[in-house]
């Protein structure tokens, strides 16, 4: 268990540490690595939505922290994301294929793109960069996000969607945006992810999130953020468990081999 009792101002809350809920109080409290996926998907949302000025590409040899020259090129470079070729060449690979789908650019581009949001909840800070917002005459709006990913067939894309929250991720910014002070007066009618898949040849789909997934993950952003409460409130972020587990035999039960779990070394 992780207990907390700093007694500064807690940081605006974000969905990309609130779902980590998801797994455990414990995770969210815990620092979070920078993975190659996620440089990957940073660098792609930059070059795509106008800001390829935040990604710098550092072609003089490996990636390598203990490297005089590379801590040089972190220091020049502080606050860019940091891509070296091999990374490079995917993210060109899904711009390209963006680039040439009519349906995505058109829900990409023309928009307010990474436009930082702050709003309050009951009290407790909260903040968030929707992709791209559409704002309508009539103040409606369209909110898009972008997201690379193993496959992007229709079937398979939603299943990996699920697991990785994103329909809990567009309520929570759907539901910022409409409370916060950023866009004019309206609400937030339609809601997109373009999802890219992140090896050639990068096909891509648009999926629409309907009224039903948008309220389902309206729910569980809604369930993890009283998680959250309270264990500020505690000061406590315990792990999956505080009570003992029994561990019984189940008919029927085939034991499994988990060697092909990433996670298992």
């Amino acid at each position: 268990m992780i207990s907390q009792n700093d007694n500064t101002a807690p940081e605006p809350v974000r969905f990309s540490r609130l779902k980590l809920l998801g797994k455990s109080p414990a995770h969210y409290a815990c620092t979070r690595e920078e993975t190659a996926a996620l440089r990957k998907g940073s660098g792609l949302h930059a070059y795509l939505l106008g800001q390829a000025h935040k990604v710098a590409v550092y072609e003089d040899g490996k990636r390598d922290p203990r490297s005089k020259a590379y801590q040089q090129f972190l220091t020049a470079n502080e606050g860019r994301t940091i891509l070296i070729p091999s990374e490079l060449a995917p993210v060109e690979g899904m711009r390209a294929a963006i680039e040439m789908h009519g349906r995505a650019m058109e829900l990409l581009t023309g928009g307010v793109a990474e436009q930082t949001i702050r709003w309050d909840l009951g009290g407790r800070g909260c903040q968030g960069t929707p992709d791209v917002v559409h704002v309508r005459p009539d103040g409606s709006k369209v909110l898009v996000e972008l997201k690379t990913c193993r496959s992007s067939a229709p079937e398979l894309f939603k299943w990996q969607a699920r697991g990785l929250a994103y329909h809990a991720q567009v309520a929570w910014y759907a539901d910022g945006i409409e409370r916060s002070m950023a866009y004019a007066p309206g609400p937030v009618t339609e809601t997109y992810i373009v999802a890219v898949e992140s090896t050639p040849p990068h096909p891509v789909t648009v999926l629409r999130v309907c009224d039903s997934m948008l309220e389902r993950g309206r729910r569980q952003w809604r369930l993890w953020f009283e998680m959250l409460r309270v264990c500020e409130s505690s000061g406590r972020f315990p792990g999956y468990v505080e009570a003992d587990v029994d561990w019984e035999d189940e008919d029927g039960e085939a034991d499994l081999a988990w060697g092909d779990d990433e996670e298992a070394a």
